[in-house]
C-alpha cells in the first residue's frame, strides 16, 4: 500500500499556528523554500519503493535543496516507514468501494518491515464486513493480536491509504464478505449506555384578549426516562390548564422496557399499546413481547406521518390520538408542515385542531395506519400482548384481553401472518398474506370477530387490503394506500368494549368501508418540474352516513423564488347527502433579498375558505450568518377579520430551543411562548439540552466548556464537559465528531471522532480523552550548540512522540508540565534536555525557548 505524509493528528489548534508577539516573521525565501521542499519530496516520497530501505532512498533524496535549513538533514524518520509518521490519523474507511465509517486510526511502525502501517482491530475488521466466523473456522484469526494484516488474513485482499483525501479503503474478495445486509452491526457491539435520567419537555403557553374577555391556555408534554443498566422506565404525560376549563392531568404511557437479544425483541410491562400488524392498537395495562426489527440487518420500517395546514393568524397547533395530546406548538400565520411526531400506537387516526388568535377552532383529521406485514424468507416478526384494556376514554370497561400476531417469511417475497385478539365475551381471528413484487408491496388480511354484549351476539368479517411502492423510474411513493370492508355484524375489540360500557354514550356507527391514500409525485428527473401530492380518506359507517377528506398540494422553484399551492376539502355525510362541506385554498410565494446564503426572504401568502380571503405579507430570516436565531415578521388582512399583524422569534440553544409569538388583529391580542427542550441526570452532573429522542447520547470533554459537537446545530459542552446530543439510530453506528476547530492551542484531541452503537432507549456515552497545556516552540541544539537536524523527533519520558523538528531546528510541543525533561533523538544519536518554562503570558498564542540538549 501506498502512504504519505500528508495526514496529521488530530489537534485543537494547528501546528502553525499565529506567531506570538515576540516572534519575527519567517523569510519570505525562507517560507518559499520549506514550501517548495514539501511540494518536491512528497511525489518522490510516495512513489519510493516500499522495499528500499532508507540509505537508498536518501541517495537519491538531494538534501542540498532543502534552502534555509539551519543543520544537517535527518530524513531517517520520514523516508523510513513509507513516509508516514506513527501517530493516530482521520481516515474515511471504505470496503470494497463502499464508505462503511470516518475513523480515527493508529498507524504503528511493523518491528519486522519497518513500515508505518494502519492497526486493524477486530472491531475495525468487523466494520469492513469481513466473515470472521470463517476467519475463526480456518485458524487465521489470533483474537489476542491486537493489530492484524490484511494480506496476511486474506488471501489476494489489500489495504491502500490516500493521504491526500485521508481514505484508507479495503479490497477484499467476496468470498471473505460476512452476507449480512448493509448497515448490520453485530450485537456485540450493542451498547447498553450508562445509568441516567432524564426529562423531555414541550411547554407551550399562549394569551389572547378580546373586548370582552382574555383567555389562557398551557400545555405541557413531558416523556420522561429512567436508564439502570439495560432496564429503561418511560413514561408519557401531558398536563393542560386554561380559561374556562379545568386543570387536566394525564398519563398515556409508564412502562419499563428490556432488550431480548437472542429472539431480536423487547419487552415491556406497564401502560402500553398493542401491535398493529392486524387489529388496531389499543392500550392496555401488562405485558408485551414484541419483535425489534431495528434489530435486523434491514433497515426498520415505519410510517411517521406529516401533518400540514395553514394558519390564518399566529394559532396554536394541537395534534392528538386516542383522545391523547400528542403535539402542542404556536405556528405563525400561513402554511405550516409538522414532521416530528411520535405517535404511541400504529393505529388511530389523527386530529389536529388549529386555534387562531381570535379564538376560532378548526378541526380535522389525518389517517394513520400501517404499511404492508412483509418479512424476509425465514424470518419471525412476533408480537403478544397481554394485560388489562384501558383506555384513554372515561368510562369504558376494562376487561382482561390477550392480543397476539406472527408473520412469517415464506419465501423472499410472499410472507404468511396469523392473529388472535380474545377478551371477555370477544374473540377474533386474523389471517392474512403479504406479497412484495416489482409493482409494490400487497397484504390482504381477514379478521373474522364474535362479540356477546348487552344480551345480544353479533359476528361479522372485515377484509383489508395494504398497497405501498416507490417507483423509481417516475418518483412515484405510494407511503400507503388502504381499503377496509367490514360487515354490519363486525367489532373491533374497542367496539365490543364500548358496547360493554352502558354508562357512556354510544359510538357513532359501526364502519362500513374506510380508504385511505398518500401520494407523493416529483415531477422531472431532478423534481426541476416540483413536486405533488395527496391524501385522502373516505370513511362510511352502517346505518349512517360517513365523511371524505382530501389534500393535494404542488411545489416547485423559480430560480430563487419558491411557491406552493395547496386546496383541502372536508365533508360530513349522513344517509340524506352531505350536512357540512368546507373547501380552503392556500398559496404561498417566497423569494431572498439578496445574494447571501442565508439573504433574509419575503414571503406572500394568501387562502381562501366560505368566501372569506385571508392575505399575508411579510419577511423572515436568520439575525447572522452563523445565528441560530430566526425571526418572521408579517402583516395581513381578511375579509372579515381585518388587519392583523404578527412577529415571532425562534433560537435554538444548547440547552433549548425556544420560540416566542405576538399577534395583534381586529379586537384581539395574542401572545405565545414555547419551550422545547430535555433535562438530563447522569454520573458526570446535571445537563439541559436540545429536545432528545428515544435513544440519544451524551459527550464528555473532561474540563472543556463550550466544545461543539460537528453536525448538531448549537450542542455543545456544559461546565462540567458534558454535552447532550440529542439524537441516536439504535443498533447502528453512530459517529460522533468533536469541532476541534475553536477548542484553541492549549488543547489537543487525542481521538476526536467516536463511534457509537446504542441499544433501543439507551443513553450512550461518547468519551473524548486529550491533554491541555501550554505550547512552546523549542529551538532545539546539540551539545556543541549547533541546531538538531530536520527530522529529529522530540519525545517524552514515557517514549511518546510529541513533535519532530523543521528544517531551521524548531518544533512546536504541547507540554502539560512547567517544567520537566524532554529526549532529543536524531540518527543514532540520542540527549536529553531539561526545561522550565516562565510565568504563562496568555496574550500569545505560543511561547519560545531555547531546548539544549546534554549527553
Amino acid at each position: 500500500m501506498s502512504l504519505s505524509i500528508a495526514a496529521r493528528p488530530v489537534r485543537g489548534a494547528d501546528a502553525g499556528a499565529r506567531a506570538s508577539k515576540r516572534s519575527t516573521p519567517r523569510p519570505t525565501w525562507q517560507r518559499n523554500a520549506l514550501s517548495l521542499v514539501i511540494g518536491a519530496a512528497l511525489p518522490g516520497l510516495a512513489a519510493a519503493d516500499a522495499d528500499a530501505d532508507a540509505d537508498t532512498q536518501l541517495q537519491g533524496f538531494n538534501t542540498t535543496f532543502l534552502q534555509g535549513a539551519q543543520s544537517t538533514v535527518d530524513l531517517q524518520l520520514l523516508l523510513s516507514a513509507n513516509s508516514v509518521l506513527p501517530g493516530n490519523y482521520r481516515v474515511d474507511l471504505y470496503s470494497n468501494e463502499v464508505l462503511v465509517g470516518r475513523r480515527d486510526i493508529d498507524f504503528k511502525r511493523n518491528d519486522q518491515t519497518g513500515r508505518v502501517e494502519p492497526c486493524l482491530t477486530l472491531e475495525l475488521l468487523e466494520q469492513l464486513g469481513i466473515d470472521m466466523d470463517k476467519l475463526r473456522a480456518q485458524g487465521r484469526l489470533d483474537s489476542a493480536q491486537a493489530c492484524h494484516d490484511l494480506p496476511t488474513l486474506i488471501d489476494q485482499a489489500s489495504l491502500s491509504f490516500d493521504s491526500s483525501r485521508l481514505r484508507l479503503a479495503a479490497s477484499i474478495p467476496q468470498l471473505a464478505m460476512k452476507r449480512g445486509l448493509r448497515g448490520y452491526v453485530d450485537p456485540q457491539l450493542w451498547d447498553e449506555g450508562v445509568s441516567a435520567a432524564f426529562i423531555n419537555y414541550q411547554f407551550n403557553t399562549s394569551r389572547s384578549s378580546s373586548d370582552d374577555q382574555t383567555r389562557t391556555a398551557n400545555n405541557l408534554s413531558l416523556r420522561n426516562g429512567l436508564n439502570l443498566g439495560g432496564w429503561r422506565l418511560r413514561n408519557e404525560s401531558n398536563f393542560s390548564s386554561g380559561t374556562g376549563r379545568p386543570d387536566t392531568f394525564k398519563s398515556n404511557r409508564s412502562y419499563l422496557q428490556h432488550d431480548v437479544t437472542a429472539i431480536k425483541g423487547q419487552f415491556s410491562a406497564g401502560e402500553i399499546f398493542s401491535d398493529a400488524d392486524l387489529f388496531d392498537s389499543v392500550r392496555y395495562r401488562g405485558l408485551k413481547l414484541a419483535s425489534d426489527e431495528g434489530m435486523r440487518a434491514d433497515s426498520e420500517r415505519g410510517y411517521a406521518p406529516v401533518v400540514r395546514g395553514v394558519a390564518q393568524t399566529s394559532a396554536t397547533v394541537e395534534i392528538r390520538q386516542n383522545n391523547y395530546v400528542l403535539y402542542t406548538t404556536s405556528v405563525p400565520p400561513g402554511p405550516f408542515e409538522i414532521s416530528d411526531i411520535y405517535p404511541s400506537g400504529s393505529n388511530g387516526d389523527l386530529e389536529i385542531t388549529i386555534i387562531e388568535a381570535d379564538g376560532r377552532r378548526r378541526v380535522s383529521v389525518q389517517a394513520f395506519s400501517s404499511l404492508p406485514l412483509m418479512v424476509r424468507n425465514g424470518q419471525v416478526k412476533y408480537s403478544l400482548s397481554a394485560g388489562r384494556y384501558d383506555s384513554n376514554s372515561e368510562g369504558l370497561a376494562t376487561p382482561q384481553m390477550l392480543s397476539g400476531t406472527l408473520a412469517y417469511g415464506l419465501s423472499n417475497t410472499l410472507t404468511g401472518v396469523l392473529g388472535l385478539q380474545a377478551t371477555d365475551d370477544y374473540k377474533a381471528l386474523a389471517v392474512g398474506s403479504g406479497l412484495n413484487t416489482l409493482l409494490g408491496a400487497f397484504s390482504l388480511d381477514v379478521t373474522h370477530s364474535s362479540s356477546k354484549a348487552q344480551g345480544q351476539t353479533t359476528q361479522g368479517n372485515s377484509l383489508r387490503a395494504l398497497y405501498a411502492k416507490t417507483f423509481t423510474g417516475t418518483d412515484t411513493n405510494f407511503t400507503l394506500a388502504a381499503y377496509r370492508y367490514s360487515t354490519e355484524g363486525f367489532r373491533s375489540l374497542t367496539n365490543h368494549i364500548e358496547d360493554l360500557s352502558t354508562d357512556v354514550r354510544r359510538r357513532s356507527g359501526n364502519s362500513k368501508t374506510r380508504t385511505d391514500l398518500t401520494i407523493s409525485q416529483s415531477l422531472g428527473r431532478n423534481r426541476e418540474f416540483g413536486s405533488l401530492y395527496l391524501t385522502a380518506i373516505d370513511q362510511r359507517y352502517w346505518n349512517r352516513g360517513g365523511s371524505q377528506s382530501l389534500s393535494a398540494g404542488y411545489s416547485n422553484n423559480w430560480g430563487e423564488v419558491t411557491y406552493n399551492l395547496d386546496v383541502s376539502h372536508t365533508k360530513d355525510l349522513d344517509n340524506a347527502g352531505p350536512t357540512s362541506d368546507d373547501t380552503q385554498f392556500n398559496l404561498s410565494v417566497s423569494f431572498p433579498l439578496g445574494s447571501r446564503v442565508r439573504a433574509p426572504r419575503a414571503f406572500v401568502t394568501t387562502s381562501t375558505q366560505k368566501g372569506n380571503a385571508t392575505t399575508q405579507a411579510g419577511v423572515n430570516g436568520y439575525l447572522s450568518e452563523t445565528s441560530d436565531t430566526f425571526y418572521s415578521i408579517q402583516g395581513g388582512h381578511s375579509r372579515t377579520s381585518g388587519s392583523s399583524a404578527s412577529a415571532n422569534l425562534n433560537t435554538r440553544t444548547s440547552m433549548a430551543d425556544i420560540s416566542l409569538g405576538y399577534s395583534q388583529g381586529r379586537g384581539y391580542d395574542s401572545q405565545n411562548l414555547n419551550l422545547a427542550g430535555a433535562v438530563v441526570a447522569h454520573r458526570g452532573g446535571i445537563n439541559l439540552g436540545q429536545t432528545v429522542s428515544e435513544t440519544f447520547a451524551l459527550a464528555q470533554v473532561p474540563g472543556v466548556k463550550g466544545a461543539k459537537i460537528s453536525s448538531y446545530s448549537g450542542v455543545e459542552t456544559g461546565r462540567n464537559g458534558y454535552a447532550v446530543i440529542p439524537n441516536a439510530q439504535p443498533y447502528r453506528v453512530n459517529w460522533i465528531s468533536l469541532d476541534t476547530r475553536d477548542l484553541g492551542g492549549d488543547i489537543e484531541i487525542d481521538n476526536a471522532t467516536q463511534q457509537l452503537v446504542p441499544r433501543r432507549g439507551a443513553v450512550v456515552l461518547a468519551r473524548y480523552t486529550g491533554k491541555s497545556g501550554r505550547r512552546v516552540q523549542f529551538e532545539l541544539f546539540d551539545g556543541s550548540g549547533q541546531p538538531l537536524p530536520f527530522g529529529a523527533s522530540v519525545e517524552d519520558a514515557e517514549g511518546r512522540q510529541l513533535a519532530i523538528a523543521d528544517p531551521s531546528g524548531k518544533a512546536l510541543v504541547l507540554l502539560e508540565q512547567d517544567q520537566g525533561e524532554l529526549s532529543l533523538k536524531w540518527g543514532e544519536q540520542h540527549c536529553t534536555a531539561p526545561y522550565q518554562l516562565p510565568e504563562r503570558d496568555k496574550a500569545v498564542n505560543y511561547e519560545r525557548q531555547r531546548l539544549m540538549c546534554r549527553p
